[in-house]
């Protein structure tokens, strides 16, 4: 899991590992909570997000099965986002003191951190500057361009509620829709079931 493989921490890292099980809609944290802890997916899909002074609710990132969050917790006092299981999920929890102290006795390890919170920082980045985009439909192509495959660019795979992807574009459900469709008909996009393939126009 990442820079979290077994291989890569030591044994009394590895032995203070536990594991919790959510389901559906159940928090891990909540904003405002103190930190105890980062994780990491093992199965599953957690989404991270926070309401704005105005009560909307802003999702920063959805993370899946193979992939750690919550990085910041280990410099801070309290969480900053919610952690919500999408569906059923199980995560890995690696407590923050004795993952403080690995980093200062493994430099390696260390760097293997930074540059996984770079490229965490680097995704936000891109998801919040989409809510900058004023077309729906570019809005929607670029966000599909972000979450693509990381082995084949050209292919997007939908996991998640097509409602809950509008959420996170700050788009309805029915503009989201429409601009899936106009993607299609413009032949910038194919579609079938969940799965959209990126032509080269697209990803050029």
């Amino acid at each position: 899991m990442s820079f979290l493989s077994p291989d890569s921490l030591s044994s009394n890292v590895r032995a203070a590992i536990t594991y919790q099980d959510l389901v559906p809609g159940q928090a891990l944290f909540q904003q405002g909570d103190p930190t105890a802890a980062m994780f990491g997916v093992e199965s599953g899909r957690v989404r991270l997000s926070r309401n704005t002074s105005e009560g909307k609710l802003v999702t920063f990132q959805v993370i899946r099965a193979g992939e750690s969050f919550a990085e910041a917790a280990l410099f801070s006092e309290t969480y900053t986002s919610d952690a919500i299981a999408e569906i059923q999920s199980r995560v890995a929890i690696y407590p923050k003191q004795l993952l403080v102290t690995a980093f200062r006795e493994n430099p390696d390890l260390t760097e293997d951190f930074v540059v996984q919170l770079v490229r965490s920082i680097q995704v936000l980045q891109s998801r919040l500057e989409l809510r900058d985009v004023r077309s729906a439909h570019q809005r929607v192509l670029q966000y599909l361009r972000i979450i693509a495959e990381p082995n084949d660019t050209n292919l997007v795979i939908f996991d998640r509620p097509l409602k809950d992807v509008a959420n996170d574009l700050g788009l309805t459900p029915e503009t989201l829709s429409r601009a899936l469709g106009r993607l299609e008909h413009e032949g910038v996009i194919s579609r079938a079931k969940r799965q959209i393939r990126l032509h080269d126009s697209a990803v050029a």
